[in-house]
């Protein structure tokens, strides 16, 4: 196991070719028919909004209200990362008045797809102000594999593998998220802006109040505790915000065979206790079976799923983006903790 030490702790991250070959965990995209409109009400003369994930979508219909009509193309429990687009989203495109993304390469698809679609709605990439950190590819190197910035362009003064593109994770790149969308809606639609610019001075203060109350949940976590394994490598930010260990990956598994053997099982299990680890954590977004077993074989618990590239289904914890960051660093801090 390789491990990096940061300034307040250990941060393990399984690489997502580990888990991959220890058990082909990258879940299925969105199905069917893709682009799903929002489920609330929009004002006549609503700009018509695309976004391009349901965590995002969340934070452009707390900005816009009634005043933006919202389609998001990777929905709940949907994973970015294998998304493919369908018509019925290069036709959401088309009839579309901005289109919303993260940037930082999240969205490799969105290049070809705006492109594809004859669109000329304006395009916001709402992180590309952020300061990228590196990440960590489905094999096990730093960087996310293919990954770019603004549907396809290299992150600015990054190379594409080494950007971690889940910045969100970080209330205060949410901030920086929020003034963008707002700008860009006001532009959209400057008879609403009054009131789009209440709704985002509204939802900036309860960001900031997230980031303080996610700041003392984690202190019940001992620094010598501070160990997070995970099935992908997607709280970089939340890490570096809150004094977790920045980076470590454990890579002992490189064998691409979706049915991994006992021995892989075992040596992965050896290092797991060796670290000291408490849990395992898996993402809403991916399946826990070979999890499961590698958390038997290392005597250790299996936390309750995080959600870490999408939203949950309405009615659960993380059916928005403010209730999501609440429950993960519940779910951290109690795991952790033992409290």
């Amino acid at each position: 196991m390789t491990t990096t030490r940061g300034p307040a702790g250990k941060w393990i991250a399984v690489s997502a070719t580990a888990l991959v070959a220890v058990g082909g965990l990258v879940a299925a995209g969105c199905g069917g028919d893709s682009a799903s409109g929002t489920d609330t009400a929009a004002a006549a003369g609503a700009t018509r909004a695309v976004v391009s994930f349901s965590i995002l979508d969340d934070v452009v219909r707390n900005v816009g209200g009634d005043c933006v009509d919202t389609t998001v193309l990777v929905g709940a429990d949907g994973d970015a990362h294998v998304f493919e687009p369908t018509p019925k989203d290069a036709t959401a495109l088309k009839e579309s008045d901005v289109v919303i993304s993260n940037g930082l390469g999240f969205e490799p698809w969105l290049a070809d797809l705006y492109s594809s679609s004859g669109s000329t709605a304006t395009q916001v990439v709402t992180m590309s102000g952020v300061t990228p950190i590196k990440g960590e590819d489905e094999h096990g190197h730093e960087g996310e594999d293919g990954h770019t910035d603004e549907g396809g362009a290299k992150a600015e003064g990054e190379d594409a593998h080494a950007v971690d593109p889940h910045a969100w994770q970080d209330p205060a790149n949410m901030r920086k998220a929020v003034a963008k969308v707002r700008d860009a809606l006001v532009a959209a639609n400057p008879e609403c802006a009054p009131r789009i610019r209440e709704n985002a001075a509204r939802y900036d203060a309860e960001l900031v109040a997230l980031d303080a109350e996610i700041a003392s949940a984690v202190k019940s976590v001992p620094r010598d505790q501070r160990i997070i394994i995970t099935n992908h490598d997607s709280l970089g930010y939340f890490a570096k915000r809150y004094g977790f260990g920045v980076e470590t990956a454990l890579g002992s598994v490189t064998t691409e065979s979706a049915d991994p053997s006992a021995q892989q099982i075992a040596s992965l299990a050896d290092d797991i206790k060796k670290d000291g680890v408490k849990a395992i954590f898996v993402e809403n977004i991916g399946g826990s079976g070979v999890i499961d077993r590698l958390a038997t074989e290392a005597g250790v618990q299996v936390a309750p799923p995080l959600y870490t590239d999408a939203l949950g289904e309405q009615g659960s914890a993380g059916a928005t983006y403010l209730g999501m960051m609440k429950a993960n660093a519940q779910t951290i801090s109690t795991t952790l903790s033992g409290s």
